[in-house]
């Protein structure tokens, strides 16, 4: 157990924080949660703090996927330290850190609705059975068992692993020859997935139609979207995420029903008291869930969200874990546009750098560093080498901002 720099001497609680992860990604929710100075922050982590430090009131080391231990220490930690929730930004460590909320007393959802939402089969299992509609799904441990379930789906199907997140090794097979490929894609990313099955792959029927995600404060009675982004895919027939759009003034947010089926789902799987993360598909027969996720969203989208709605995503969250119940209103102010970088193949990079000036509003991240390797699927996911952020007016104004950004940034790779 280590104290750390931080101390809110007006918050009236210590909120555990189950893991972290990249300061790009992450820092904003720290910084947006212990700026309103209401929750004095406890890291449980498998890593030393770093910059995280400065918005911890300490931290712990601990095993966050693993529940005994994580209980266990947290138990120990309340020993001492009034603990008034658990939040996690990390989808691996949302059930661990659903089972500490649980063995402390403290508010946020169940676990067991929690590992619903992690295993998507029990996902579908549960819209099922509650007559909500979802597509036709099942679990195989092998290739056989793969090709008879999408011989009774009906093509085009997709295969997925049944615990893993961010579109890693999901993949769409339009016929039984492409069928092979698209199960060695799901099995060959389960070195990563914490939770093993023996029917470890999810083949189930594909959706058309745009693609979106909804941020969501769940409590009991009611399910808000607090931010929607329409999401952009690239390199079919696998789906990753390459982009997204938030506009404040999205006719989604009204919709009358998109909100019934957001209702219907949470309610389905039980899921209360926590913001969660949805994708859909916007088909013909209706919105049609993709998954659910028991955190925020990932790729910025609740920071773009603030800009776009005056709603704190991550601050919500936060509130919901300590049983406050927040009334955010939203409050639209434009669009705001994430567009991730991505090489035309698989490369080593030897320099990246932006050379010239951006316009204005437009901001750069350059990830990769020379060495690095990207992979493009199957071979890798997530091979960006950076991404561009803008807030502007309109989608095409923010469209034709990174387009002259674009023009800008320079990569390099080995021969």
């Amino acid at each position: 157990m280590h104290d750390a720099v931080a101390h809110d001497a007006a918050a009236t609680g210590t909120l555990l924080v189950v893991g972290s992860g990249a300061a790009a990604f992450r820092e904003y929710a720290f910084r947006e949660i212990v700026a309103a100075g209401r929750h004095r922050l406890w890291l449980l982590t498998d890593t030393a703090p770093d910059w995280e430090l400065p918005y911890l009131a300490g931290w712990t080391p601990t095993d966050p996927l693993d529940p005994q231990v994580l209980c266990k220490d947290a138990e120990e930690l309340a020993r001492t330290h009034r603990i008034t929730g658990v939040l996690c930004l990390n989808e691996a460590m949302v059930w661990p850190a659903a089972c500490v909320s649980e063995a402390l007393g403290l508010p946020g959802p169940v676990p067991a609705a929690v590992w619903r939402c992690r295993d998507k089969a029990l996902t579908r299992a549960a819209l099922t059975a509650h007559e909500v509609g979802t597509p036709a799904a099942g679990t195989a441990a092998g290739l056989g068992r793969a090709l008879e379930l999408a011989a009774v789906i009906g093509y085009p199907v997709v295969c997925k692993p049944r615990a893993l997140g961010g579109s890693i090794g999901v993949r769409r097979a339009d016929r039984p020859e492409e069928l092979e490929a698209a199960f060695q894609a799901a099995t060959a990313q389960l070195p990563d997935v914490p939770q093993r099955f023996e029917e470890c792959v999810l083949v189930e029927a594909y959706l058309d139609g745009p693609e979106i995600s909804v941020d969501s404060l769940v409590t009991e009675d009611t399910v808000q979207p607090l931010v929607i982004a329409r999401k952009a895919t690239s390199f079919p027939p696998f789906f990753e995420e390459s982009g997204h759009v938030l506009d404040g003034s999205d006719p989604l947010y009204d919709d009358p029903a998109l909100l019934r089926e957001l209702d219907l789902v949470h309610r389905a799987l039980g899921v209360a008291g926590c913001v969660t993360h949805s994708e859909w598909r916007l088909t013909v027969e209706g919105p049609r869930l993709i998954e659910v996720n028991v955190r925020p969203g990932g790729d910025l989208i609740p920071w773009l969200g603030a800009l776009v709605t005056g709603v704190p995503v991550a601050l919500t969250a936060a509130d919901l874990a300590t049983g406050q119940l927040p009334t955010p209103v939203r409050r639209p102010n434009g669009v705001a546009v994430i567009e991730f970088l991505y090489p035309d193949a698989d490369m080593t990079v030897t320099d990246l750098s932006v050379r010239g000036p951006l316009p204005d509003g437009v901001h750069v991240e350059l990830s990769a560093r020379p060495g690095d390797v990207l992979a493009l699927p199957p071979r890798g996911y997530k091979a960006r080498y950076g991404w561009i952020t803008v807030h502007g007016e309109s989608a095409t104004h923010c469209r034709e901002l990174i387009a002259q950004a674009r023009t800008a940034i320079r990569i390099e790779a080995a021969a």
